[in-house]
């Protein structure tokens, strides 16, 4: 029972930081949230053991929080639409916050490694899956937002499916359609 405590002041305490990105203007309204459900509805769909998605709910709760050490929001908060070089800055300022907290390092590696694309041109070792999940997540979140429009989802899923020869694990892409996605 003391460990559901814990937790929930945990999760609390996650989600109020995750929303200063919200506050502040760097991302829309929800997205946070929007992200961390469906990245933790991907986790479940590959099968991710229950711990793991919990870390992954906190990573993708705070999957922003480096946006904080930009000038200038990004348009929409859209980490998707600018270069990988400010992903991946974005992504390591994020996780040098979250280890601030000394408890979550697991969680900072899952956010650092969030930029990096699901088959790296250095080869070296692939993000870890709940990095790839946020990753498309995200991507998803950016390109739909809020919007219930159908038409808008599956033109999404259908941009990430291209971008899965090296951005995008083509795994996490397909659980991301089987959720998002009427059934045919």
């Amino acid at each position: 029972c003391r460990y559901a405590g814990i937790r929930a002041t945990y999760l609390q305490t996650v989600r109020a930081l995750a929303r200063v990105t919200e506050i502040g203007g760097y991302v829309e309204t929800g997205h946070s949230a929007r992200v961390s459900r469906l990245a933790v509805a991907i986790g479940r769909e590959l099968g991710m053991p229950e711990a793991a998605l919990l870390e992954l709910e906190y990573a993708a709760l705070m999957h922003d929080i480096g946006q904080l050490s930009l000038r200038d929001p990004i348009p929409g908060g859209a980490t998707v639409l600018v270069a990988r070089e400010e992903q991946r800055r974005i992504a390591e300022y994020g996780a040098e916050v979250i280890q601030q907290a000394r408890v979550l390092d697991s969680v900072a590696d899952i956010v650092r490694r969030q930029s990096d694309p699901c088959r790296p041109v250095d080869r070296s070792q692939p993000p870890p899956l709940s990095s790839r999940i946020i990753r498309a997540a995200n991507a998803y979140d950016d390109l739909v937002g809020s919007s219930t429009d159908p038409a808008r989802a599956a033109e999404a899923v259908a941009r990430l499916r291209l971008d899965t020869a090296a951005e995008y694990d083509p795994a996490v892409v397909d659980a991301l359609g089987n959720l998002v996605l009427p059934a045919a």
